[in-house]
């Protein structure tokens, strides 16, 4: 395409004397330059039939609907199997950019889950008129600007329930008696991994994160993915 611009020249600051840049208005030029109308992805997402959202989500709901987003509101609790994220790592800006703390190096991963959604989520179908590329650029948590990089869904990744060392043992040695999988997952990473071996409070919380008392919510994305036909039982 050819671009119309100004040369870039120098001259004298009359602040601090030394040379800075200005486009020269009696200099106009025309130069081809190359255009890039598409973009190597790095990220990819496949396109649910719908996102599933927990009610108590308010503040992304009411955004959702503010951009023409359609949002149907379950009349009953439904079990579904849905695609769910589970955070493994993110990164974190170490300074406020418009009030908030921008996540970025998102690194999920990806499970089929049976999830139970309760009367009044929400359901957001991306057919018809949907705004389908806002609501992927929002509710997909990897992309640059989608409501976890701006941080409205961070109270999941904070841990709110753990346990205490010396009641937990007593509990986990249980399980591992009872589960026999489990307690030879555990013997696995001990013969991989010596420094995991010689280390307790590591093994404890291993068990205790694989365990049925590990809390469901902690770093696992509130907004579900339906991959089904059709529409939910919404209405």
């Amino acid at each position: 395409m050819q671009f119309r611009g100004y040369e870039g020249r120098t001259k004298p600051s009359e602040v601090s004397g030394q040379p800075r840049l200005y486009y020269d208005r009696a200099a106009p030029f025309i130069r081809p330059v190359k255009y890039f109308n598409i973009y190597k992805p790095t990220v990819t997402a496949r396109r649910p039939t719908a996102y599933l959202i927990p009610q108590a989500w308010g503040e992304v709901v009411d955004i959702l609907r503010r951009n023409g987003a359609t949002l149907e509101p379950l009349a009953q609790d439904v079990t579904v199997p849905v695609e769910v994220y589970h955070f493994e790592d993110y990164k974190t800006s170490p300074r406020a950019y418009e009030g908030h703390y921008l996540h970025s190096q998102v690194k999920l991963r990806t499970a089929t889950e049976t999830v139970t959604f309760h009367k009044g989520d929400l359901v957001c179908y991306l057919s018809g008129t949907a705004p389908v590329r806002y609501l992927l650029e929002t509710l997909e948590p990897q992309a640059t600007d989608s409501f976890f990089a701006w941080g409205f869904f961070d109270s999941v990744l904070q841990q709110k329930e753990h346990f205490s060392d010396y009641v937990f043992e007593d509990v986990a040695a249980d399980l591992l008696r009872r589960d026999a999988a489990l307690r030879q997952r555990l013997e696995t990473l001990k013969q991989q991994n010596p420094a995991f071996a010689s280390n307790g409070p590591a093994q404890l919380e291993w068990v205790y994160l694989n365990s049925p008392h590990h809390e469901p919510g902690y770093n696992r994305y509130p907004v579900a993915r339906w991959m089904g036909q059709g529409e939910l039982r919404s209405k």
